[in-house]
C-alpha cells in the first residue's frame, strides 16, 4: 500500500483538485496501511519532495496510526520549508490526544520554530500555532 501512497502523492494533480478530493484519497490509502507500510514511509519519508511531503502532512488525521503520523510528522518538521512546518503543525495540533502528546512535547525544534516564526506570520497562521502551543503546560 505504501507504494500506491508514494505514486499518488507524486502525481499531478491542480490545487482545487487536491483539496476538494485528492486529500481524502490519500487519506484514504493511510487507513489501509499496515506495519510494513508505516515501517516504509518513515524509512523513506525525508527524501521525497517538499510537495510530497506537503500533501502528507495535510492528508494524515486521527483516524490512522497514532504513533506513526505523530513520529512521521515530528521527522517532517525538521525539515527546512516554512510552508511544509506550518502544515505539520497544524495536522499535529488536531490529532494531539493524551496519548501522543508526550512525543510532541518532548521535541524541542517544533517549540523554537513556532517562537522564530509567530512574530512574522499572518493572523490565521498565529492563531492556529497560539492553539497549538496551548496543549502544553508552561
Amino acid at each position: 500500500m505504501y507504494e500506491e501512497l508514494d505514486e499518488y502523492l507524486s502525481g499531478e494533480f491542480t490545487t482545487d483538485y487536491w483539496y476538494d478530493e485528492g486529500f481524502s484519497i490519500a487519506r484514504e490509502m493511510l487507513e489501509e496501511f499496515e506495519d510494513n507500510d508505516w515501517e516504509e514511509l518513515l524509512n523513506a519519508i525525508l527524501s521525497k519532495s517538499i510537495e510530497w511531503q506537503i500533501r502528507y502532512a495535510y492528508c494524515v488525521d486521527s483516524d490512522v496510526n497514532d504513533g506513526a503520523v505523530v513520529k512521521s510528522l515530528l521527522l517532517l518538521s525538521s525539515v527546512d520549508d516554512e510552508e511544509l512546518f506550518t502544515t505539520c503543525v497544524d495536522s499535529l495540533r488536531v490529532i494531539l490526544n493524551s496519548t501522543n502528546i508526550e512525543l510532541v512535547s518532548n521535541d524541542e525544534v517544533i517549540m523554537r520554530k513556532i517562537k522564530e516564526i509567530l512574530p512574522k506570520c499572518g493572523m490565521a497562521t498565529r492563531k492556529m500555532y497560539e492553539d497549538f502551543i496551548e496543549n502544553f503546560p508552561k
